[in-house]
């Protein structure tokens, strides 16, 4: 994926983070049930018991922490897979343009010359992207980031 990432990655490093989150809350469950069923009374086992309480209190909110970053990490991988959209979609509606543009100047061209002769077809057939910084020859490739300037560019010139 490059630059950008690979979203379904973080979307499975994102769900390995909330299975890790609930077993950290199970396992301090189980520990905390443990020491409360443990049947010995004394000023200790008292102290004991609430001090597995706070630390499991202190757990699930480490646990909470982490799925928070998985949350948080989901949402990047939803604005990266935005990110890959926006570039190929931008990338078919610019070489749909070209594609569409050329061959409109093409068959202006092919009619004017049909009515005013071939002398004049060298004139009228230099197409509005001539001197463009983005032309047919020089587009980045797929998926490249530099799309997003060429759908700038292309929405500036009224093209998309």
């Amino acid at each position: 994926m490059g630059l950008y990432g690979d979203p379904d990655e973080l979307d499975r490093l994102a769900a390995r983070l909330r299975e890790r989150a609930a077993r950290i809350r199970d396992e301090a469950a189980t520990h905390e049930a443990r020491g409360h069923a443990a049947e010995w009374v004394s000023d200790g086992a008292a102290a004991y018991r609430e001090r597995l309480s706070r630390d499991r209190a202190e757990v699930d909110r480490q646990a909470a922490e982490i799925e928070h970053a998985a949350a948080l990490l989901a949402e990047h991988a939803e604005s990266v897979r935005q990110i890959i959209a926006d570039i190929a979609r931008i990338e078919r509606e610019t070489r749909q343009w070209f594609v569409d543009t050329g061959k409109s100047l093409v068959d202006r061209a092919d009619d004017l010359i049909e009515a005013a002769g071939r002398i004049l077809r060298r004139g009228l057939t230099e197409p509005p992207w001539a001197n463009w910084p983005f032309r047919p020859d020089n587009l980045p490739a797929a998926g490249d980031v530099r799309w997003l300037e060429v759908g700038r560019f292309m929405r500036g010139e009224g093209a998309l």
